[in-house]
């Protein structure tokens, strides 16, 4: 019996090592989205009525207050011009109808101590150089809360509808997790959280998994990456677009 306290005091310890690494955990992983969009059938035009859905994955890895969005996009056909879209949902053409989901080549970049994203560009013409810009996380507008909880990815979720861009989506997020993020900038409901599924009339993404594990992706933007402003970044996407277009309409 003299030994009893002894091996309480290391059940403790063992317990609450436990305890600790799995909090530690917890700021390292990946995030595995199911993304559902509609798109028009090809050829067609949005709001012909001949739609498709298309299906895809995201992978949001998170480690050190850093992240990146990695996706796994179809293959449409054709070429874009490259990187438009972004979490801000600037996008232009028909990559923009994923605008909020993605960055150039389908990753978006984090910063997840800051809460801001991180849109990344390059020119079809000059790949080498990168750009990037700043956007902040902005706040819901006016969500709609609800006391309505459930389990998404094995965590617990409060619902809520939000909008944006006069687009209504059922927001459902977690606030068991150290840091906030949403895939679609604005659909954050309160000041913290992680957004794990959400729906809309056109697209919608949900998190099939939440993986705690040391993370071997990078998580920083190209050391060679050039800041510019939003309005700049926006230009630059503008007039790659017009290009495209030109090009695709015979006009060189």
């Amino acid at each position: 019996m003299k030994h009893l306290p002894k091996t309480l005091l290391s059940a403790a310890l063992i317990a609450f090592t436990a305890m600790t690494a799995f909090a530690q955990d917890k700021n390292t992983g990946v995030i595995d989205y199911e993304v559902n969009a509609k798109m028009p059938q090809r050829g067609g035009a949005e709001g012909d009525g001949e739609e498709q859905v298309i299906t895809f994955n995201q992978h949001f890895y998170f480690s050190g207050g850093k992240g990146k969005l990695d996706t796994e996009r179809p293959n449409f056909g054709g070429g874009r011009p490259g990187g438009a879209g972004g979490p801000g949902g600037q996008g232009g053409g028909r990559g923009g109808r994923f605008s909020g989901m993605r960055g150039p080549g389908g990753n978006a970049y984090v910063d997840l101590s800051g809460k801001k994203y991180l849109q990344l560009f390059s020119k079809p013409d000059d790949t080498t150089k990168v750009y990037f810009a700043e956007e902040a996380y902005a706040a819901a507008k006016e969500p709609k809360l609800s006391e309505k909880t459930k389990k998404i990815a094995g965590f617990s979720c409060k619902k809520a509808t939000v909008t944006i861009r006069n687009e209504e989506y059922t927001v459902w997020y977690t606030q068991d997790l150290p840091f906030s993020y949403s895939p679609i900038n604005g659909l954050l409901p309160e000041g913290n959280g992680v957004v794990l599924s959400a729906e809309g009339s056109r697209r919608s993404f949900t998190a099939t998994k939440v993986d705690f594990k040391p993370v071997t992706v990078d998580l920083s933007i190209p050391a060679n990456a050039e800041k510019v402003t939003e309005d700049q970044l926006r230009e630059m996407r503008r007039e790659t677009m017009q290009r495209f277009r030109d090009r695709q309409n015979g006009n060189n």
